[in-house]
């Protein structure tokens, strides 16, 4: 949920995360002194656009360091889905490399240089189910659901986040939707049916209306029996929960022949 506009123009989040298997590969080998980070993916940029060359260089400028490092990233995640991919990857680079180079910084040393990459960049330096706040860095860890598996349709195409969170139209403070005690209370009770009937994301009930092929999707997995759908973040990755991997199977199966094959499907579970 988003329940304030900040004055420092970011929005005040209540979200909890799940992490789940899917992941990408990073490579990383150690150099005289420069800092490359190399992609096989067309639409994800080398170099120091990348949030894993900030996280490298980030991490260098905090310890003082000379040395350098080449990483290649090897793209499982789809990109720009709302699945926190590249801030995983950030994360994952600031521990590789507080291990390679040796630089023994603090679990605060590494939050605070987390946050400054990105709001949910701390989550992934740790990452277990959680109840974030703030910016999304605030981070209170919640008890794990029971074991579930996932399939992921993300559609070809893109949905902006500075236009989803327009279309929010968030003007003043408000609480948290009630489904959020609802669904703790269900981690709580360890009990999967009553999380997923309880899921709830702000941004799946506003754009929903607005894009009919979001809304095709959100259907196709209401209709097939899952535990319950949800939107990852501000999207455009619908989820579709279900309790096994032979249904996660058959329901990715039964995806890829009604959606069109440009849209990327996959299938991931909570029990990491």
């Amino acid at each position: 949920d988003v329940i304030d506009r900040r004055a420092d123009d970011f929005h005040e989040v209540v979200t909890i995360i799940e992490p789940l298997s899917l992941h990408d590969i990073l490579h990383l080998r150690e150099t005289a002194g420069e800092i490359k980070v190399y992609t096989d993916h067309p639409g994800i940029p080398d170099g120091p656009d990348n949030i894993v060359y900030q996280a490298a260089q980030l991490i260098r400028e905090e310890s003082g360091i000379k040395r350098g490092v080449v990483i290649r990233i090897e793209k499982m995640v789809p990109a720009a889905a709302g699945l926190g991919g590249g801030s995983a990857n950030a994360a994952r680079t600031l521990l590789r490399l507080n291990e390679l180079w040796e630089l023994n910084l603090s679990p605060q040393t590494m939050v605070r240089l987390g946050g400054q990459l990105g709001s949910d960049v701390p989550f992934f330096l740790n990452p277990t189910t959680s109840l974030c706040r703030g910016r999304g860095e605030e981070i209170t860890p919640l008890p794990p659901p029971p074991g579930f598996w996932a399939v992921l349709i993300k559609p070809s195409f893109p949905i902006s986040t500075h236009w989803a969170y327009e279309e929010l139209a968030i003007s003043g403070s408000r609480p948290p939707h009630r489904k959020l005690k609802v669904i703790i209370e269900a981690l709580n009770s360890s009990d999967l049916s009553g999380l997923g009937s309880s899921l709830y994301n702000i941004f799946q009930e506003v754009l929903e209306p607005k894009i009919p092929r979001l809304h095709e999707i959100l259907n196709f997995f209401r209709n097939n029996n899952t535990l319950g759908t949800i939107l990852s973040g501000s999207g455009s990755t619908v989820v579709g929960l279900v309790a096994t991997e032979p249904e996660a199977q058959a329901l990715a199966d039964r995806a890829r022949s009604e959606f069109p094959s440009d849209y990327l499907f996959r299938i991931a579970t909570n029990s990491i």
